[in-house]
């Protein structure tokens, strides 16, 4: 379930940058993916930042779902379909990896933030 989470919001994230890296778009996926990767995070119990790199790597399967319908919408006189890799292929060498990296970045926010509080919560319950 957190895989699919975060595959669903990085694949948007790979549409967002489907016809060319332009100015704004890169810095809208990068967010999308850091958003990604803390859902991911956030629904994963444990191995937080392994689901978050799981999604960020299952939202291909996402963008390859987009460009098939797009190509279906093509035939029947839509518009163009978008290109196999997103950003095309010289910016693809730099946004997958910039992309997962950002993700990464997210489950581990999310492993950070949500990691168990240790000696704290003994205490109040002793004092309580």
């Amino acid at each position: 379930m957190a895989v699919g989470w975060g595959a669903l919001i990085a694949g948007i994230g790979l549409v967002v940058i489907a016809d060319g890296a332009g100015r704004i778009k890169l810095p809208v996926a990068l967010a999308l993916f850091a958003l990604a990767g803390f859902l991911a995070g956030v629904r994963a119990e444990d191995r937080r930042v392994l689901h978050a790199g799981l999604g960020a790597l299952a939202s291909g399967a996402f963008y390859l779902l987009y460009v098939a319908v797009a190509w279906l919408a093509g035939m029947v006189g839509g518009p163009k379909r978008p290109g196999l890799l997103p950003g095309g292929r010289d910016g693809w060498m730099w946004h997958l990896p910039a992309l997962l990296a950002i993700a990464l970045l997210g489950g581990a926010l999310a492993a950070y933030r949500l990691r168990p509080q240790g000696d704290q919560r003994t205490r109040r319950r002793a004092n309580a």
